[in-house]
């Protein structure tokens, strides 16, 4: 029983194992099929992301051409997210380093991209840029990379600029370039452009100097406006106001850093446009070579530039304004010199005759003074010139106010800063009354000025002058007769080139101290010409009542520092000052001709020209002290002292001529010398001589009349005149009265009634009230009167009374002892030396 139930187990054990066995065997190939299955599906997956990867790197490329760098970088991130799943294939791997080259071409284009954008901002375009360098997470790099594009941008804009004006010159002056100009460095370049292309190769390139600061301005505002956008995303969601937005410390960070790496780039970048311009401006030679206008030009263009520079990068350009400094040195010293010899031109060939002029005109009108005036006095229909707008950056300049915003915001879409310098040029002047023939003249360039009056000033050229001498004289003496002021071609030219050299100083002011020195020159000069051509043949007797101290000493000191008395031209002598040849006189004026009262029209346009020329320097005086610093300032008032405060003192000289030759003094002393002065008894009648005076004064008057029916004479000459003439008349009187040798009582009456029915008549043909220096006859008459001790002290206070004066009423004084009466004379004929004996 054990037996069988033993077999049975162990045959039931057997059957079982071998069941089982067999089961196993079916389960284990059913589930090797399924793992084989299995790994079929993910191989074939695999495959399926190789082929998908294969085809997205085409993409990939396909979105890089197309400038879709965001879309390529995030493309090219999944693709190696996916590669990196499947490493362990060999072509998954190789896939791998292909995606890892294209991210690396992704960021050469885009490198590429960013250095385009340094050329023409586009915000959608920058932001595609920006984003695709977020993506790599490469911000920081990113704006390295943009400022080493903006420096190559720099230097590349600059060279192409001024090398295809140098190509432009090449062409033009068919120069065979042979070496080509890309091998040239940059200096040689600038040294090579000529004068013509000078300003223009300035201002492009100062334009494309504003483009790419343009562009960078707008890449700091799109970044300001990223990080306001970021800042009113976070302030909402903390206000529950939108949904919640995800904070990046680390982006935020990065974006902090971004920003402030950008708002400390405009100085290093100005730095480097500023460079390039002084290398032009300093390099070349051409500066020098420009015409006044074009200079004009140059710095304005300059002017503009620093300050926008300025609004830019919040530095002042010192370095480039010491260039501007030098050439404007060079340049002003070349033009004044060629100014001073072009004035002794005109000067020595001035024919002093009067402009018409407009009554209301002053050199504010002229159109080199418009950058003085208010914009609500320009002529109407006219817009602003260059040297209005130059004007008006040294107002900006001038006031040191903080670099705010304004070019960029003007120009900020369109155009440039420099568009507007040069729109308008035209010349708009109305300041001559009309001659009858339209003669309206506008002011010209430089050089048509010194054209056209050097035709003005020499006949013999055969040029026809504007209107016939006549309808010129006419509308003169129209003008002022309406208060027109006296105005000569000579003067209108020291008037123009004034406007000039203070636009030079409203334009740089730190060479303002050397342009109003030389402005000065033109005035001094002037002065002196005046003065030295029509005050000749003075007499020495009549020196010390027509020439006054301070005159002497003024017209001393010019003749020394500026006149060169040996030789024609303009000279520099070893002491640095520059000296101009004594003027002559135009040998079509012949100052002793009594028929032509002795030049009396001409001497009228000269004297009455620099006083108005006077008066205009009264004007500008506030704006000459503005344009210097304080401590320069004693020179000008100096100037003003010294010679502007002198012209009133030169109308005497000027005039002396014609109150001396007109009325004959000589033989009212001859008759002064037979009149019986020791009379017994008061005489009613004035004496012949007052009658022959007051004859000599009434055919005086009459000449001034006639004159005056064909040359206005200004109230200020008319006086001039005839108190010239009553103050000769008075010498007269007392050359006279010093004469005689015996006189009583009664006969110093009868010198006191002459002279009293010489005033009342002298008063009725003269437009002088009260009649001038009275006091001078009546003083030495009433002195014969005085005691010893009061006569002597009368003699020493009394020191315009020439020795013989003295002489005469120290012998006819009939209070002095003969003793005293030696003393006296002793004292008056030596002081010195009766000083000395009686201190022995």
């Amino acid at each position: 029983m054990l037996r069988r139930r033993w077999f049975s187990l162990v045959t039931f054990y057997r059957a079982t194992q071998m069941s089982h066995q067999s089961f196993a065997a079916k389960e284990l190939h059913l589930l090797q099929l399924h793992n084989r299955g299995q790994r079929s599906v993910l191989v074939l997956r695999a495959l399926t992301v190789i082929k998908s990867l294969h085809r997205t790197v085409g993409s990939i490329a396909e979105l890089v051409e197309e400038g879709n760098y965001t879309g390529a970088i995030q493309l090219t991130l999944t693709c190696r997210q996916a590669a990196n799943i499947h490493r362990e294939y060999l072509c998954i791997s190789q896939l791998h380093e292909k995606l890892q080259d294209t991210l690396a071409l992704i960021e050469q284009k885009l490198d590429v991209a960013l250095g385009q954008i340094c050329l023409n901002f586009e915000p959608r375009q920058y932001a595609k840029v920006y984003t695709a360098f977020q993506l790599l997470d490469k911000n920081q790099t990113a704006i390295d990379q943009l400022h080493m594009h903006f420096i190559t941008t720099i230097h590349n804009r600059s060279f192409g600029v001024v090398m295809g004006f140098v190509e432009l010159s090449n062409r033009k002056n068919g120069k065979n370039q042979g070496e080509t100009l890309t091998k040239k460095h940059y200096p040689e370049l600038c040294h090579a452009v000529t004068a013509e292309y000078f300003v223009p190769a300035l201002l492009s390139l100062c334009k494309g100097m504003w483009d790419v600061m343009k562009t960078y301005r707008s890449i700091i505002q799109w970044h300001l406006e990223l990080a306001d956008q970021r800042k009113r995303s976070r302030e909402n969601a903390l206000t529950g106001s939108s949904a919640v937005t995800e904070s990046n410390p680390d982006r935020d960070m990065v974006e902090v850093y971004v920003l402030h790496k950008l708002e400390s780039g405009p100085p290093r970048l100005w730095s480097d446009m500023e460079q390039k311009i002084r290398v032009l401006l300093t390099q070349s030679d051409a500066a020098a070579q420009l015409k006044y206008d074009s200079f004009g030009h140059l710095l304005s263009v300059l002017k503009r530039f620093c300050i926008v520079g300025k609004e830019f990068g919040g530095v002042n350009s010192d370095a480039l304004m010491d260039a501007v400094k030098q050439q404007a040195s060079r340049f002003f010293n070349m033009y004044h010199r060629t100014k001073l010899e072009e004035l002794h031109f005109f000067l020595d060939n001035e024919s002093w005759e009067v402009c018409p002029m407009k009554s209301k005109f002053t050199c504010l009108d002229l159109w080199e003074f418009q950058f003085l005036r208010p914009r609500t006095q320009l002529p109407s229909g006219s817009s602003q010139s260059f040297v209005e707008k130059a004007a008006g950056d040294a107002g900006r300049e001038s006031s040191h106010t903080s670099a705010t915003t304004h070019f960029f915001l003007e120009f900020g879409s369109s155009g440039t800063p420099f568009d507007d310098l040069f729109r308008s040029e035209e010349q708009h002047e109305d300041v001559l009354v009309d001659s009858g023939d339209g003669d309206k003249r506008s002011s010209d360039s430089d050089d048509d000025i010194m054209d056209e009056l050097k035709q003005e000033h020499i006949d013999e050229t055969g040029e026809k002058r504007r209107g016939s001498p006549k309808q010129r004289r006419s509308s003169a003496f129209k003008s002022i007769s309406l208060g027109g002021p006296v105005v000569t071609n000579s003067t209108l030219s020291v008037l123009r080139l004034f406007g000039r050299y203070i636009f030079f100083v409203a334009m740089l002011e730190s060479n303002a101290p050397e342009v109003i020195n030389a402005l000065s020159q033109l005035f001094d000069y002037y002065l002196y010409t005046v003065y030295s051509l029509f005050s000749t043949e003075i007499h020495e007797y009549f020196e010390s009542l027509v020439i006054s101290k301070r005159l002497q000493v003024g017209v001393k000191r010019i003749r020394e520092n500026l006149i060169n008395m040996n030789s024609d031209h303009v000279e520099t002598g070893p002491d640095g000052k520059t000296r101009i040849p004594a003027p002559q006189i135009s040998p079509r004026i012949d100052l002793a001709d009594p028929k032509t009262v002795f030049a009396l029209p001409e001497r009228i346009a000269a004297m009455e020209s620099l006083a108005f020329l006077a008066s205009q320097m009264e004007l500008i005086q506030p704006t000459l002290e503005r344009a210097l610093p304080p401590q320069r300032r004693v020179f000008l008032q100096q100037f003003y002292t010294q010679s502007v405060s002198l012209v009133p003192d030169i109308r005497y000289p000027v005039y002396w001529c014609v109150a001396y030759r007109s009325i004959n003094y000589d033989t009212a002393l001859s008759m002064m010398a037979e009149v019986q002065w020791d009379i017994k008894d008061l005489a009613s009648q004035h004496s012949e001589y007052v009658d022959h005076l007051l004859k000599e004064l009434e055919g005086f008057h009459q000449v001034i009349r006639r004159t005056a029916k064909t040359t206005a004479i200004p109230k200020e000459a008319l006086d001039g005149l005839w108190t010239l003439a009553v103050l000769l008349t008075n010498r007269t009187f007392v050359e006279g009265f010093s004469g005689v040798k015996k006189c009583s009582n009664e006969g110093r009456a009868l010198m006191q009634l002459d002279y009293q029915q010489f005033i009342v008549s002298a008063e009725k043909l003269s437009s002088l009230r009260p009649i001038p220096d009275r006091d001078f006859i009546d003083s030495y008459v009433k002195a014969f009167y005085l005691p010893e001790e009061a006569l002597e002290k009368w003699i020493k206070d009394h020191k315009q009374y020439t020795l013989k004066h003295i002489v005469g009423l120290i012998n006819q004084s009939p209070s002095l002892t003969k003793k005293t009466r030696q003393r006296l004379l002793q004292f008056v004929e030596d002081p010195e030396g009766l000083r000395n004996k009686n201190k022995s």
